[in-house]
């Protein structure tokens, strides 16, 4: 997932996630005594920051690919499975699916008595009818591919739409490999190959049920006006999840209320009242002001140190890697020797003590430190330490310059610019390709909405970038960002060996057997320069300490469903 809004980050993190677990019971059915100090008073106001608008990207469950979006979507609309605090894969709005015996089909049996938050009940076809959206070509969204490893997704996806039809030889998922049967209460899947990391896809937003009367418009609500549904009437309307959407000003407001008509057990906090900031810098001042603000998603890296004494700091694990990456189809990228000699040049550790403040753990990785499959061998570029290697970059930089005639084309950074901190590292990288190879690179700072545009029609020739995991698996990481035919290959790289390394890792049951091959596709990616990682996060944030319940987050930096029942606003 693209890092739309917050800084995030991992220090020391060891997460035992290396086979995710599907925990056998039901979650969000047990009961549990309530808290005896609970405030009468139940609104959560949180911080959240946009990443350069008023306004969070959007929360159409089957377009959000950024981390505005993305933690609001799960508490909105319900999928089949979701991750626990550790963030093991556990059922949710299905009890835990049975498998066949060669892995391809999975049946999932839903919880009971589901409905949307207008009382309309949720049934199996829901869930059908909305991954067939996120799917569906006339939709044409491009996290279609986390439906992937579903039979006859791809070829779906990749159908074209007149008329507002899809048209070809696949023209629904349904009844194809995904049949509902509303009268067993049952979803069977089918997939095209077995997929290790099948269940861990399923708790992206992709798969998330949606009421299908209130998208309206042409081609499935592509144009997000239907969103504006999802506020209407007494509950709301369209959401299957814990909460509903009660208010949405698109200016700096979005409020959520406990759905009344939610099957599982119901969260204490009632209102979670999100005050949208399009800068963190602002986000963390207005929390430092506002007192009844419960929570900011970032403290600014000059104030880390200051708030580490206070009772209401958090430095939480994260997943999430940043770095930047060059367009293989524009020059001066279309030549490796290029791409290496920009990548060689940073100094990863110097970046890290005098932008991030330490804050950061220097890094070559593409898969973080804490995630399976992650690789302790791994090397940079021609085995340069994090420092970097300006000599050896100044050589490649010399071989791209005789192989082109001496000419420079005009080169542009891209990044968006949601914090103070963006700024400094696009202008440290400036500094220093221009004392390194005498060049001049343009900075252009712009809305992180513009950033995911130009990103999906891979028009960005170099931009500054943050992954954070979407789900606990090194398939998120390498197939789904590199593989040649993957529309998250946002810098055109073409890679085949890897290519066929990830196709038989995504393939195979056993981790033990899929890590190796992962890590030799990660060497080619790095060796390559498909990334240039420069760094691997670490989150801080503040909680109010009268917001109670284990109430943190998770290394995605997110907070779990399970904790949003189990949270409440305590007397203070």
């Amino acid at each position: 997932m693209r890092l739309g809004n917050r800084k995030f980050s991992i220090a020391g993190l060891i997460v035992l996630m290396g086979t995710i677990a599907l925990l056998a019971s039901a979650c969000g059915t047990s009961t549990v005594t309530g808290p005896t100090d609970k405030a009468k008073d139940q609104t959560l106001k949180m911080g959240w920051a946009t990443g350069g608008g008023p306004d969070i990207t959007t929360l159409d469950p089957a377009q959000c690919s950024d981390t505005s979006c993305g933690p609001l979507e799960s508490m909105l609309f319900d999928g089949l499975v979701t991750l626990d605090k550790d963030l093991n894969v556990i059922p949710w709005a299905s009890k835990a699916p049975t498998v066949s015996s060669d892995g391809l089909t999975y049946t999932f049996t839903l919880q009971p008595n589901q409905k949307f938050s207008d009382g309309t009940p949720v049934k199996p076809s829901d869930f059908a009818w909305s991954m067939d959206r996120s799917a569906n070509p006339c939709l044409g969204s491009q996290l279609s591919y986390y439906l992937s490893a579903i039979k006859d997704a791809g070829a779906f996806s990749g159908e074209t739409c007149t008329n507002h039809q899809p048209v070809g030889a696949i023209t629904t998922l349904v009844g194809d490999s995904i049949i509902p049967d509303d009268s067993a209460g049952t979803l069977t899947i089918k997939l095209a190959q077995p997929a290790a990391y099948f269940l861990a896809a399923l708790t992206y937003s992709t798969s998330f049920a949606v009421e299908k009367s209130v998208v309206t418009g042409d081609d499935l609500g592509k144009d997000d006006t239907w969103l504006d549904n999802l506020a209407k009437g007494a509950t709301g309307q369209g959401g299957s999840g814990m909460y509903y959407v009660s208010a949405w000003d698109h200016q700096g407001v979005l409020t959520l209320k406990a759905n009344p008509n939610w099957w599982g057990k119901k969260p204490t906090i009632t209102t979670v009242d999100f005050k949208l900031f399009s800068s963190t810098d602002t986000e963390y001042s207005t929390y430092q002001t506002d007192q009844t603000l419960a929570y900011t998603d970032t403290i600014p890296v000059d104030q880390i140190a200051a708030a580490k004494s206070l009772p209401d700091y958090h430095q939480q694990p994260t997943l999430i890697i940043g770095g930047f990456q060059m367009n293989w189809k524009i020059a001066p990228f279309d030549d490796v020797n290029a791409r290496k000699a920009f990548c060689l040049a940073i100094n990863r550790d110097q970046l890290n003590q005098s932008i991030s403040k330490g804050t950061q753990i220097p890094n070559w990785h593409v898969v973080p430190k804490g995630m399976p499959g992650y690789n302790a061998n791994l090397k940079g570029i021609d085995g340069a330490p994090t420092s970097g290697d300006v000599t050896k970059a100044k050589a490649y930089w010399a071989q791209y310059l005789a192989a082109h005639g001496n000419k420079v084309p005009t080169i542009k950074l891209s990044f968006n610019l949601s914090s103070n901190t963006a700024k400094l590292s696009a202008e440290a990288y400036q500094a220093t390709w221009n004392q390194a190879f005498g060049i001049n690179t343009t900075i252009d700072q712009t809305a992180w909405k513009t950033i995911l545009d130009e990103e999906q029609s891979k028009t960005l020739q170099l931009f500054r970038f943050a992954w954070a995991a979407d789900y606990p698996d090194p398939q998120d990481w390498l197939t789904l960002l590199f593989s040649t035919d993957s529309p998250y290959n946002q810098i055109n790289a073409s890679m085949p060996q890897a290519d066929a390394l990830m196709k038989q890792a995504d393939a195979l049951a056993d981790m033990n057997q899929r890590v190796p091959l992962y890590n030799q596709a990660e060497q080619m990616i790095i060796d390559q320069v498909a990334w240039c990682p420069t760094s691997q996060y670490q989150n801080y944030y503040r909680v109010r300490t009268w917001v109670k319940g284990g109430f943190v987050q998770t290394a995605q930096g997110s907070f779990p469903l399970p904790v949003w029942q189990t949270a409440y606003i305590a007397n203070h």
